[in-house]
């Protein structure tokens, strides 16, 4: 995938308690498979109205989350509302130059999925600072690393 806009971290809630942790979660696929499976993850959010976070983590199956994720969004909000709030999180390879994303996914009109990038994003980039914040804050929940972590990014 393409070098991917910045989200702005005010499309991004502050999390609440995690309500649904599921390590082998199948998803509607995209393609000849019926269904993929991810590491789901979701968690209400800590905001004055009643939102959800999701987040969907690539666990390197035959079907990938980012083909799948127009189906996907549309199985959580079928469960969770349509506000719900999707993050793509794609590990880093064991092997490779790759790195961890986290990527915002909102849906169209029409329903096609739109991506913008949470993490990494490049230090120069104006959103960058509010990106950091919001990842400091709630990324080591998603991502399993101290929020220290984020103190860095590699410019794409």
């Amino acid at each position: 995938m393409e070098a991917l806009t910045p989200a702005s971290a005010d499309d991004l809630p502050p999390l609440g308690e995690l309500l649904v942790d599921d390590p082998f979660w199948q998803y509607p696929a995209w393609g000849l498979a019926r269904e993929g499976v991810g590491h789901l993850r979701v968690w209400d959010t800590a905001t004055a109205s009643p939102g959800y976070l999701a987040v969907v983590t690539e666990t390197g199956g035959i079907t990938s989350v980012t083909e799948s994720s127009g189906r996907i969004w549309a199985d959580l909000a079928r469960r969770f509302g349509p506000s719900v709030v999707l993050l793509e999180h794609h590990p880093a390879p064991e092997f490779g130059e790759d790195l961890e994303t986290l990527d915002l996914v909102r849906i169209g009109a029409d329903g096609s999925p739109h991506w913008s990038r949470v993490w990494p994003t490049p230090a120069d980039n104006p959103r960058h600072a509010g990106l950091e914040l919001w990842m400091a804050a709630h990324g080591y929940q998603i991502v399993g690393r101290p929020a220290s972590w984020f103190d860095w990014c590699e410019d794409e």
